[in-house]
């Protein structure tokens, strides 16, 4: 029987994205060619459509990772030109990782900026977290369990690619944090530091609830309802006494991002 086509397409696309070797005895060892602008403009593009399949993939398979075979198929490429772009499944992930904590970053630098309270932006990052959680469902395995998760593998590039952005993105988080105890808003009694992880390990604990496989799981209408309490309950609980009407309620009212 025929193989299809599409397969001796996707390998010549790989094959243009690599720069031809030398076929003249004279040119050996010579150095190779540099990628071209459209060259690299063109990887660019595949890699990108690359992984925003993968994304989908994470989304709709609930539980576990996408196959590289289901991967390929679904980009219409060759698993060749996957290898070619991550070197490996886990490469994928990775990258999906990274560019996941791109996007996060970003949203701490808007909850920042955002024209209101200290204490409020303390809890926008809450909602932007949520945002950001269900907007990459891979980052559950590849960024949240990193570490954690007894079949993710350890290495230093895993630590410098995830681990040590995120340890800067949390910086960001803690200083939101110091930014209201500075200003009376929040109770200057908790450490920032224990604080910024304390609120980020309950966040990711709920946000795990959507990959349990038993009756303890939610979906993730239920893990976003979670989680909006959860930004009540700290709201009401990190601000200062200073900070409170005559009831005793927190005068930091919940805002949107």
């Amino acid at each position: 029987m025929d193989t299809p086509d599409r397969t001796a397409g996707q390998d010549a696309e790989v094959a243009s994205e690599v720069e031809p070797a030398a076929t003249d005895g004279s040119a050996q060892g010579a150095p190779k060619r540099q990628p071209t602008a459209r060259m690299q403009r063109k990887r660019a593009r595949t890699r990108e459509h690359v992984l925003e399949v993968a994304e989908r993939l994470y989304a709709e398979s609930g539980q576990g990772d996408p196959r590289m075979e289901d991967l390929a198929d679904a980009a219409n490429v060759s698993i060749g030109l996957i290898y070619d772009h991550f070197g490996s499944k886990d490469g994928v992930g990775l990258a999906l990782a990274e560019r996941a904590l791109d996007g996060l970053s970003d949203y701490l630098d808007q909850a920042g900026s955002h024209d209101c309270s200290p204490m409020q932006r303390v809890m926008i990052v809450g909602e932007l977290y949520l945002r950001w959680i269900l907007e990459h469902p891979s980052v559950l395995r590849s960024v949240v369990l990193q570490g954690v998760d007894g079949q993710t593998a350890k290495s230093d590039q895993v630590d410098d690619q995830v681990g040590a952005p995120l340890e800067s993105i949390l910086g960001k988080f803690q200083n939101l944090i110091e930014q209201s105890m500075a200003g009376g808003e929040a109770d200057s009694s908790f450490d920032p530091l224990l604080t910024a992880r304390f609120l980020w390990a309950a966040w990711n604990g709920v946000a795990a609830l959507n990959v349990r496989a038993d009756r303890m799981a939610f979906d993730r209408d239920e893990v976003a309802e979670c989680l909006r309490l959860g930004r009540r309950l700290v709201n009401e609980g990190l601000t200062s006494p200073a900070f409170r009407d005559e009831q005793g309620r927190s005068r930091a009212t919940l805002v949107e991002p």
